[in-house]
């Protein structure tokens, strides 16, 4: 669901937890208004000055001929420019998007529905991955509960008086519920995952967060901010499907944002259950300081989860399945290497630096396994695991973008990203598949073989496709993205391919929903594959076979019912689930709800 798929926090502020201070929003304002007012006065001037033409000399190439010709071309000249004047472009002349007075104040309502891109500022268009500051919407007022910024206001103007001084709070509450329609569920108890994890599918999850601006400190501060935020998820968990079908003490089919925090977990009630590793943890802390123009530029040093801020697409993270919100980390741990993500961020510092209006540069390198028990270890959130053995994880990205994401105020096209982005990891890691001889080390019984490098990359664009004539949001967006890495005989996965279409405001009179489909296919690497074949899970099943590829389509509908709450029911059919092709395909159904307040 948007609020797994994507463990987003900016959104990215473009992220997670980053809103552009006010004060920088409201200059921002101000020059766009100016500017605006600029442009008019100078067109008023022009008319001004064709209408003291007719009292030029008749040498004036407007005043040869007769005095009716120069009448009439007098006409002409001050119809085109009233013409001009009327199709200046501009998001209000093109989209009808109220130009941004000195009073205006952003809202700052968040993105339950892109958890993981959680403070991205909401624009006009609630696909914007990206967005110019006058698209913002501006902020509802209190007393409309429907469009106001939190279901649980103002609190007496509590929050509006923190927030002025630098103070910034904020939740969101998320519930998945899945019900398998088409099941696999196998009879072979090698196969067949133990109780509770059966039938009870659902996942809750709980986020705060909280932000402290450099004006609180002094006012002539600006730019500074540091950031807390605390997740309290709680799962059954979701996506498990009844079977047992990998080797590698997890169940899960696929990874999901805020839930996969610990291995192991079928034995329900036991120290190995999901119960064991869940409840309240620390998921961010960091301290930032934004530069340069307009300070879009930042350096952020702390526990920083990578993934808000990198390889953002709006429309991919609002998707439930997982696979849709490639990539994630590749530190998860020594075993398994790179696997799904999961709720706990490094120690490490990140770069964000705009090189242009149409292209900025992002970078994060920090502590390599952050928890080598992918949720275990670190339970709170708290340990760092500085090891040399642990080594260390990076990723490069460098994002070109057009149309309404770029900076260049005379390009109203459609919108459109590309992010090319390289991963790379230190630590040690071992084989999924082989011992230090080069065979099968399930059969030797030898040692794995070690590497001291992990790597891939991964490219995603994403691009509005049709506009509805005069309207902002409402029309056609498609991502297309892949994920590739080096490795054969380690990780989980080897390459991902995945392609969606997001519709906003399809249904008349519903400008804001979204309706989605999406096609995804996940290579497991050739370890992982044949380690499958090799587990017992498919030694007692005779026709087990394992083809390493699994295929999932996913259609749903996120619907805005206020700008604090939305629901989105989904189906989604796997096919081949972990690349096993005994045990049948699945249909599932997702409801997911989600409410900041």
């Amino acid at each position: 669901m948007a609020l797994m798929s994507s463990p987003l926090s900016a959104v990215l502020a473009s992220v997670p937890v980053e809103a552009l201070a006010k004060d920088t929003v409201q200059q921002k304002s101000l020059s766009a208004f100016q500017s605006t007012n600029q442009s008019q006065a100078e067109l008023v001037a022009s008319s001004a000055g064709i209408q003291a033409a007719s009292k030029l000399p008749n040498d004036d190439p407007i005043g040869d001929g007769s005095d009716q010709l120069y009448s009439q071309q007098l006409e002409q000249r001050l119809a085109k420019e009233q013409a001009s004047d009327r199709d200046v472009p501009s998001f209000q002349s093109l989209f009808g998007i109220p130009l941004r007075g000195a009073d205006y104040k952003p809202t700052r309502q968040i993105r339950c529905d892109a958890l993981r891109h959680l403070k991205t500022p909401s624009t006009y268009r609630r696909l914007d991955s990206f967005f110019r500051p006058e698209v913002v919407l501006p902020q509802a007022k209190e007393s409309d509960f429907v469009n106001r910024d939190y279901m649980t206001g103002d609190w007496g103007r509590v929050r509006t008086d923190l927030y002025k001084a630098g103070v910034d709070i904020y939740a969101c509450l998320g519930f998945d519920h899945l019900n398998v329609l088409q099941g696999n569920l196998s009879a072979t108890p090698a196969v067949r995952s133990a109780p509770p994890n059966v039938t009870d599918q659902q996942n809750y999850v709980q986020l705060y967060g909280l932000d402290f601006y450099s004006e609180l400190v002094n006012k002539d501060w600006e730019g500074g901010q540091l950031h807390f935020s605390f997740a309290w998820p709680e799962s059954k968990p979701i996506w498990l499907f009844g079977n047992a079908l990998t080797a590698i003490d997890t169940q899960q089919v696929h990874g999901s944002f805020y839930y996969d925090v610990g291995t192991a977990r079928d034995s329900g009630g036991t120290a190995n259950s999901v119960s064991a590793y869940q409840g309240f943890r620390v998921f961010e802390i960091w301290g930032q300081q934004r530069y340069g123009k307009n300070r879009q530029n930042f350096v952020r040093v702390g526990n920083i989860y990578p993934w808000i801020n990198l390889n953002k697409s709006m429309l991919a993270a609002m998707f439930n399945f997982w696979t849709f919100d490639e990539p994630g980390s590749l530190g998860t741990n020594k075993n398994i290497g790179r696997g799904p993500i999961y709720p706990t961020a490094p120690l490490g510092i990140q770069w964000q630096h705009i090189i242009n209006d149409n292209m900025e540069f992002l970078a994060q390198v920090g502590a390599g396994y952050y928890d080598p028990t992918s949720g275990i270890a670190n339970r709170q959130g708290l340990t760092w695991f500085l090891d040399q053995n642990n080594g260390i994880e990076g990723v490069v990205q460098l994002t070109f973008k057009g149309g309404t994401y770029s900076q260049n105020k005379s390009d109203f096209g459609l919108p459109w990203l590309v992010h090319l982005g390289g991963q790379f990891h230190t630590g040690e890691l071992f084989s999924n598949y082989l011992d230090v001889n080069g065979n099968p080390f399930q059969l030797t019984g030898l040692p794995r073989r070690a590497y001291n490098f992990n790597g891939g990359f991964y490219v995603t664009a994403e691009s509005m496709l049709f506009r509805e004539k005069g309207s902002y949001n409402q029309g056609l967006t498609a991502f297309v993205k892949t994920t590739q890495y080096f490795h054969d005989y380690a990780n989980l996965q080897r390459s991902a391919y995945v392609a969606g279409l997001g519709y906003e405001g399809l249904i008349p009179g519903r400008d804001t929903d979204v309706f989605m489909v999406g096609l995804a296919a996940l290579n497991m690497t050739q370890g992982a594959a044949a380690w499958n074949r090799l587990d017992i899970s498919c030694r007692s099943t005779p026709a087990c076979n394992n083809t390493g590829i699994q295929y999932v389509i996913e259609i749903g509908y996120s619907a805005k019912l206020t700008t604090w709450m939305f629901i989105q029911p989904s189906i989604q059919y796997l096919v081949q689930p972990f690349g096993r092709t005994d045990v049948g395909n699945l249909t599932s159904v997702t409801l997911s709800l989600g409410i900041s307040f």
